[in-house]
């Protein structure tokens, strides 16, 4: 770990109360400089709402933010449908507008308008091209482009904002693989400051310093994703060894404590034989005992206050070891024969999407596919076709096994479309074969512990609704020996992500997955890639 850098933007005992009351950052003490920084932390902790009031877009409730220089925030969630054209996109469509009109001599007010811009329209080009976008111009419709290319064009309006300090809010979400290295090889061209939150592990391994908001404040790491996850294993280490010293210190003093407890008593009984054999008066006696009883209350009292210690000891030990609950998954006969056809597609056309070449394809066995191409390549309409939502253009698709579908809002729809549901209710309902105790087990086993269950599945956060809905999925009855995710990662946090890459490898039936993150596709075993061909996108299926 490394102290914060020479900073742009500072922030000072910063506290954000929500309006509902709760609590959300508490005494955030740090700073921003011109390191190319990412900020990680769990969903629900607070990063965007932090990068909002950094940006000067939110006030906190207390403390106080200074900022360098201008800072520009580019939010996660752009609505490209307010948007004409790419130079309105890019946020200068005013300012060209303006200057076009004063360049044909028209009203004084259009020189104001142009603020001196004058080479603006030299100068969208020019980040067109540096972005990978040359194909595009200032007056391109927006409804035109994929949104990769909308995420991009707004970054070359940040490019073009002449601002200090650049905040991107998740900007690798949606992109496929392709767009997400051109927005990483411009990104290399920001000589300014730059703050990412992200969860993208590409993304992250860019960075030089990893900073992570949590409950217990701002930390910051010197290095990329891989520094930052080499310091928090070490980190595990050590408070996992500093807990299992407490839980020893605590048992040794206990059983100590004990043992002399044991010889006081022995002591005092031996004693009060000794002299009731002398002929001691009873009034005598019975005063000793009184004696003696008040010296071991205080000798309890002692122990009781040491007990005490070592215990908040041993729980501050544990907290600060962050033990992370097992996540496991046992589900029911969802295997697959290794010789069973799952599915084929023979000559399968698609009606939408870039993708133009006839599909051809047979899975056998548990096989684990990854979808992969362009945006607006046809990824989505191809699972569409599996499921039988909508027919092929042509040629031949069948699935020959029961299988379940969970796309990036899974958690969300069907029966957790109200949300007033529990996690409990909800595995019940698609299980019909397990009572309370086992839908209780199962879902303890990914990490929904007893005082979570009756919750409503509104309050859980993303990751936990996913994990959920892939349990619910897994029991439905028939059991799927297909499972097909349609980028199932895209709003969950780092340690959402690894919870169910963990809970996609103990699945033993076939796998589907539509994903952009090549580590994901990494590490839960992808055995075969489906390529989709498409330079541009024919339709905008996201």
């Amino acid at each position: 770990m490394s102290a914060f850098p020479t900073v742009d933007i500072s922030l000072r005992d910063l506290v954000c109360v929500l309006p509902d009351g709760r609590l959300l950052l508490d005494n955030l003490n740090g700073g921003f400089g011109r390191e190319r920084t990412a900020l990680v932390g769990r969903n629900g902790v607070g990063k965007t709402v932090l990068a909002k009031i950094l940006a000067g877009l939110i006030s906190p409730s207390s403390g106080s933010v200074t900022r360098g220089g201008t800072v520009f925030y580019l939010d996660q969630m752009t609505n490209p449908e307010k948007f004409d054209t790419v130079a309105d996109l890019a946020g200068v469509g005013g300012v060209l507008r303006a200057v076009r009109l004063a360049s044909e001599g028209c009203d004084s007010s259009d020189w104001e308008g142009a603020d001196g811009n004058w080479d603006i329209e030299e100068r969208i080009l020019r980040e067109l091209h540096a972005a990978r976008l040359g194909h595009l111009t200032p007056d391109t419709p927006v409804s035109t482009l994929s949104g990769g290319e909308c995420t991009r064009v707004s970054l070359v309006g940040a490019f073009l904002s002449g601002a200090d300090f650049l905040i991107l809010d998740e900007p690798t979400n949606h992109l496929d693989a392709q767009s997400k290295r051109s927005l990483m090889e411009y990104l290399k061209t920001w000589k300014g400051g730059l703050l990412v939150v992200s969860h993208d592990r590409e993304l992250l391994e860019q960075m030089e310093r990893v900073v992570e908001l949590s409950q217990g404040g701002l930390k910051s790491y010197g290095g990329s994703y891989s520094f930052y996850s080499e310091a928090k294993a070490q980190e595990r280490l050590a408070a996992l060894s500093h807990l299992e010293h407490a839980k020893t210190e605590r048992k040794r003093v206990t059983a100590d404590q004990q043992r002399s407890l044991e010889r006081q008593q022995h002591r005092s009984a031996q004693g009060r034989k000794s002299k009731k054999a002398q002929g001691f008066p009873k009034s005598i006696l019975h005063a000793m005992k009184g004696n003696a009883e008040k010296t071991m209350g205080k000798l309890q009292e002692l122990r009781d206050e040491k007990s005490q210690t070592l215990a908040a000891a041993e729980k501050e030990a544990f907290l600060k070891a962050d033990i992370e609950e097992p996540v496991v998954l046992i589900p029911p006969a969802c295997s697959v024969h290794a010789a069973k056809v799952v599915l084929r597609m023979e000559r399968v056309a698609l009606p939408y999407g870039a993708h133009r070449e006839a599909i051809d394809w047979t899975a056998v066995g548990p096989e684990r596919a990854a979808i992969e191409g362009p945006n607006g390549s046809g990824k989505t309409t191809l699972l569409r076709v599996l499921k039988g939502e909508i027919p092929a253009a042509s040629g031949h698709c069948e699935v020959n096994v029961p299988f379940a579908f969970l796309d990036q809002f899974a958690g969300t729809g069907g029966a957790f479309a109200d949300g007033e549901r529990s996690s409990l209710e909800l595995l019940q309902t698609y299980g019909k074969t397990l009572d309370r105790g086992n839908a209780g087990t199962r879902l303890a086993q990914i990490g929904i512990l007893s005082g979570r269950l009756s919750l409503p599945v509104k309050v859980l956060s993303g990751g936990e609704r996913l994990k959920v809905a892939l349990l619910c999925a897994i029991h439905s009855d028939p059991s799927p020996q297909l499972l097909i995710l349609d980028e199932p990662t895209n709003h969950l946090d780092l340690e959402s992500v690894e919870s169910v890459e963990k809970l996609l490898n103990s699945y033993s039936g076939a796998l589907i997955v539509v994903s952009h993150d090549a580590y994901f596709l990494e590490r839960i075993g992808v055995t075969r890639r489906i390529r989709l061909a498409g330079e541009r996108p024919y339709s905008e299926l996201r």
